[in-house]
């Protein structure tokens, strides 16, 4: 399904990126939705990397759980292990500048939209 702008549908998509050997692409919107297939992808990608990367640069949206599945995941994370978030758009910056402040270096981001 490709999104439609006139009715604001933007499927999430989450695709292994080209650019990071344990990267994911994300784009589309993370919402009640995509919760379940946003946690799965998060799970197994920390499972078999110490550091995995997200790009988020087509990412639309993302609500306040999107954000806590990706904190929650992060904070359970064994030492030396991290998710760096590459071009990650403004809510969920102002999320975790709310909520979690000081999430710790678990979650490293680089980029801002």
């Amino acid at each position: 399904m490709t999104a439609d702008p006139t009715i604001g549908i933007w499927p999430l998509r989450i695709e292994e990126c080209e650019c990071h050997r344990d990267g994911l692409t994300v784009s589309g919107e993370i919402d009640l939705n995509g919760h379940d297939e946003w946690e799965h992808a998060l799970r197994l990608a920390t499972g078999r990397s110490a550091a995995v990367h997200l790009h988020l640069a087509e990412l639309r949206f993302i609500d306040v759980r999107g954000v806590t599945l990706l904190v929650n995941i992060a904070d359970g994370l064994s030492d030396g292990k991290r998710i760096v978030v590459h071009e990650a758009p403004p809510g969920l910056q102002r999320v975790m500048k709310v909520l979690w402040p000081e999430a710790g270096t678990a979650i490293a981001i680089e980029g801002e939209r």
